[in-house]
């Protein structure tokens, strides 16, 4: 607001130097106008002032390289004056700290979740030469979500999805297995022909298949662009075993330790990618643990050929 102010001053000093050269009552009524405009509008402007809010709006989801603004709007019970702010947009995931205008796009080329926070918002009256602090809205959470990247299918060897066996309890199953017979255990399962030769009780266990662990493991870490790469590698291989009816667990290591998300379904896939969006980056030396007992691994991040 320098320029209305400024241009308030020179037409002062305008209504002063009239004065000084005319010196007849019209002078005085001029400077004297000019003198308490200001107080005037303040007046009138203060209720809309000190009824105004600002309100701010955005997608909860983007993709990246998406053009999308925040929408701001200053609401009041009056017609709202003047009114400015500037946007401080936070990604905790990198720790990069943007300052944006009202008119500016959100910063988009990074997968991460980005923290908007109106900063040094002022409403001004209707002359524009006096100006209050609006009240604070409420802070705005937004995630960039990373695009796909396709994993060489060198890489990927698909998992099997039974490869264990466990004991049916009660009732009959198509697989068996044998052992010997122990008390308790019924005497409809025993195999008598088996009995009869061995002279000891043989019992057919009822045995039904159980799935392996499948296991996708990765490292929040690295430069800005390894980690979309890390993450978009990730969502590829999410919809990949799910589209072949594969359900596995993610081990994801952050700044604040490792964190298991389970995937059942592609809503899940995308639970765990935007909560991942909002963990903080593990340290410079982070490494995954050892190899899991697991039927199939899989692990993202920390590799030469992901570097």
């Amino acid at each position: 607001m320098k320029s209305r102010r400024i241009a308030y001053l020179m037409a002062w000093l305008c209504a002063l130097v009239f004065l000084l050269l005319y010196r007849q009552w019209l002078a005085w009524v001029v400077l004297i106008a000019l003198l308490t405009l200001p107080l005037f509008s303040l007046l009138v402007s203060l209720p809309a002032m000190l009824s105004a809010k600002l309100d701010i709006s955005a997608p909860e989801t983007l993709e990246m390289h998406s053009r999308c603004r925040i929408g701001l709007v200053c609401r009041g019970v009056l017609p709202v004056p003047y009114w400015k702010c500037r946007l401080r947009v936070v990604r905790p995931l990198t720790g990069e700290c943007f300052d944006l205008k009202s008119w500016d796009f959100l910063p988009t080329e990074h997968c991460g979740e980005l923290q908007c926070n109106a900063q040094r918002s002022r409403v001004y009256d209707y002359l524009g030469l006096f100006g209050l602090p609006l009240k604070p809205c409420r802070e705005l959470r937004v995630l960039v979500r990373p695009q796909s990247i396709p994993i060489p299918e060198e890489r990927i060897q698909t998992p099997q999805l039974v490869c264990l066996w466990k004991p049916k309890p009660g009732g009959f199953a198509e697989n068996h297995e044998l052992r010997l017979y122990r008390p308790g255990d019924s005497i409809r399962h025993i195999h008598w022909k088996l009995s009869a030769k061995s002279g000891k009780l043989i019992y057919r266990e009822p045995m039904i298949p159980q799935p392996g662990k499948i296991l996708v493991r990765l490292v929040l870490g690295g430069s800005a662009e390894e980690l979309d790469r890390t993450l978009g590698r990730f969502l590829w291989l999410g919809e990949y075993l799910l589209n072949r009816s594969i359900l596995f667990e993610v081990r994801c290591l952050s700044g604040q330790g490792m964190d298991t998300f389970p995937v059942n379904s592609l809503r899940d896939l995308d639970t765990a990618l935007d909560a991942m969006l909002r963990l903080p980056m593990a340290p410079a030396d982070a490494r995954l643990p050892k190899a899991e007992p697991a039927v199939w691994q899989f692990d993202l991040g920390g590799e030469p050929d992901e570097t």
